[in-house]
């Protein structure tokens, strides 16, 4: 999902679209278009048709055949001056890639920024309420930093045109396209800045975000964006308040206001598409259980739903008793308490 476009790249939104790890989705789909609104919110839809006419000037779309392969991250293929760093962490060994040219947008090394990310993602899951094995995650993490150019056979299409600023793939891979986290898609090259630091250590929590819960769930649950995308926001900003780098409470605060704006649009329910509220809306529902349940209660949701073979919402409703209608006023009422 694209995160950018232009003009719209303001610190807020580059947090928001962090991934697009469905893959064989695009397979199954004839067209996905993806065009930026007024605001700078990406919105994704199934035709040229659907995309409202004010935006199609700027809209681009892609069909299942442009290419879908994915390297791993240590083949991506890397130009200028490469570095290359074996990291010990709490987390595993993070075998890291990067160019020398991603050092000059941020104030700290991706080498730095990748350790501090790691440590305060251990920090979160020794913080309580996680499993124990979850507690002491240890993976062999392969992470790749890359430049705005991108090597277009190794790297899927619709990535390349649509400004992913980094993606995650199972169980543990990273890719991070560093200009796209600095500037978005306006192709500036302001100096290195604390802003920057920010937005990476977002970018790189929530994507580890996504290797947490693929530990906690694995391959069950099936292939629910919603789900994981509503997992990996909260954990970002549950895990930001933790960072040495991010002011505590700013995440949780952006997401708050697309997740009103949601809410005012679409009181009793909605369609995840993939926007920037959708993300906010989905994490509100992990908001709401942990307000109410704690995390521990929430990683009974998630036992739920590997014990029962289903999905989220029934899972919930299965652990807790409520009604999607009931869900959607507990996320609401955790919305407006700022929890």
């Amino acid at each position: 999902m694209q995160r950018y476009c232009g003009s719209f790249a303001t610190v807020a939104l580059l947090v928001v679209f962090a991934i697009f790890e469905d893959v064989p989705s695009f397979a199954a789909t004839k067209e996905v278009c993806l065009y930026a609104d007024s605001r700078g919110v990406v919105h994704q839809v199934n035709s040229w048709g659907e995309v409202p006419e004010s935006f199609r000037t700027t809209s681009k779309c892609l069909g299942a055949s442009q290419n879908q392969y994915m390297a791993p991250p240590e083949q991506v293929t890397l130009k200028g001056n490469v570095r290359e760093e074996l990291i010990s962490s709490s987390l595993g060994r993070i075998r890291l890639r990067w160019p020398r040219s991603a050092e000059t947008l941020f104030g700290r090394t991706p080498q730095r920024a990748m350790s501090d990310a790691a440590t305060t993602v251990a920090r979160v899951l020794k913080g309580g309420g996680f499993p124990p094995a979850v507690q002491t995650l240890n993976r062999d993490w392969q992470v790749v930093f890359m430049d705005e150019t991108l090597p277009e056979a190794q790297i899927p299409q619709y990535l390349i045109s649509n400004c992913h600023p980094a993606w995650m793939t199972p169980p543990s891979n990273l890719y991070v396209v560093a200009q796209r986290i600095a500037a978005g898609c306006s192709g500036g090259r302001g100096g290195p800045s604390r802003v920057n630091d920010a937005q990476l250590s977002q970018v790189l929590i929530h994507e580890m975000g996504h290797v947490v819960e693929y530990a906690i769930l694995g391959s069950h649950g099936g292939e629910d964006r919603m789900r994981a995308e509503g997992f990996a926001s909260w954990f970002e900003q549950y895990g930001s308040d933790f960072s040495s780098i991010n002011t505590k409470g700013a995440a949780r605060k952006f997401y708050s206001e697309l997740a009103r704006q949601s809410f005012a649009q679409s009181p009793e329910g909605f369609n995840f598409q993939g926007s920037a509220y959708d993300y906010a809306r989905a994490s509100m529902y992990f908001r709401a259980v942990v307000a109410k349940r704690g995390i521990r209660g929430l990683m009974d949701v998630y036992q739920t739903m590997i014990d029962e073979d289903t999905n989220f919402f029934g899972a919930v409703q299965r652990r807790f008793n409520w009604s999607l209608a009931q869900f959607n006023t507990e996320a609401r009422r955790v919305l407006e308490s700022g929890k």
